[in-house]
């Protein structure tokens, strides 16, 4: 039996943390999947209808036994999944569902995590935990009506021989950002900032993908801006001793008057309004003490890390001026781990 537990911030509509609970059995040549201890459903549209939940654990499951398998009644017969009715992971009527994706990213995180202690080896740290969903509608100045979604993905876990890879699509789906260019030709935003915040993935001797942030400035007089994103209380984790990504946030017009924004919420945009996200960064994989200093110093010099993260998290000196690595002073900071 390996149980593991990770949470959702809340559901935009109650502020309460909702837990996910998982426990993993394998019994000769069959997976059992038990949900039983995941939250009661919720009043939010983010419950997982059962299907939905299967198909989870499903993909999941693939990502250790590899992509030879078809998709077919062969492969899903071994894998048992048990979801009580009424939880957030099989609702009853009548529960809402239609933002259920984000439900289904976290129930990934949760298989992921015990199937971490059935295979080390052969999976990655958290990744950054969700299709964050961002959707700004109203009309424009000839009246005709506007919807801009989309989902926003960063970057994946580190793994067991690897670095998690920064700025690509979910591990559980397969689709991926939008082009900015189509985004400012088809829509009135123009996006301001997209790219890579440092010191946001988290350490471990291979370091957690770094945060994406993307940040719009609505063009119309005025329309409506709905959020979906989570990870803001619950980061994701690092595995074998890597540390936690950052958390994602929400910013209404950055600067001198920034107003931060919940999780989930809906709110009125004007003419000139910013708006910024920041994923969440990706958990680490094993002791950060234990990352090789050169990839340490190469982080440091393509501005993935500062020097002063380099030194604090991974206990690794770099000259700022010449990028070398001081050697003596790594060797004593190391000394001194954590």
């Amino acid at each position: 039996r390996y149980p593991f537990t990770d949470w959702m911030d809340d559901d935009g509509i109650d502020p309460d943390p909702i837990p996910i609970t998982v426990t993993v059995t394998v019994t000769g040549d069959r997976l059992i999947a038990d949900f039983t201890g995941s939250a009661l459903q919720v009043k939010g549209a983010i419950n997982s209808p059962l299907p939905f939940t299967k198909s989870a654990v499903y993909a999941c499951v693939r990502h250790l036994v590899g992509g030879t398998p078809p998709n077919n009644e062969g492969y899903f017969r071994p894998i048992e999944v048990i979801a009580p009715p009424g939880t957030v992971v099989n609702p009853v009527m009548p529960a809402a569902v239609a933002a259920r994706g984000l439900t289904g990213f976290r129930m990934a995180n949760t298989v992921f995590g015990a199937l971490a202690q059935i295979a080390p080896d052969r999976v990655f740290a958290c990744e950054m935990g969700g299709d964050t969903g961002i959707s700004f509608g109203g009309y424009d100045v000839e009246r005709r009506p506007f919807v801009f979604l989309e989902f926003l993905f960063g970057s994946w876990g580190g793994r067991p021989t690897k670095d998690g890879v920064d700025a690509c699509s979910s591990s559980v789906v397969n689709f991926s950002n939008n082009p900015v260019e189509i985004i400012e030709s088809e829509y009135p935003l123009m996006i301001e900032r997209y790219g890579y915040l440092p010191d946001t993935g988290g350490p471990g001797k291979f370091r957690g993908g770094l945060a994406l942030e993307r940040q719009y400035r609505f063009l119309e007089a005025e329309g409506t801006l709905q959020l979906r994103t989570d990870r803001r209380a619950h980061v994701p984790y690092g595995l074998a001793g890597g540390r936690p990504g950052t958390p994602s946030r929400n910013v209404l017009n950055p600067g001198a008057e920034p107003r931060d924004l919940p999780a989930k919420c809906t709110l009125t945009v004007r003419r000139g309004d910013v708006f910024r996200h920041e994923l969440a960064g990706a958990g680490g994989w094993g002791d950060p003490f234990e990352r090789d200093p050169e990839r340490v110093r190469r982080d440091v010099m393509e501005e993935k890390i500062t020097a002063a993260y380099a030194r604090r998290e991974y206990g690794v000196a770099i000259d700022e001026g010449t990028g070398a690595i001081l050697a003596a002073e790594t060797a004593r900071l190391r000394a001194r781990r954590p």
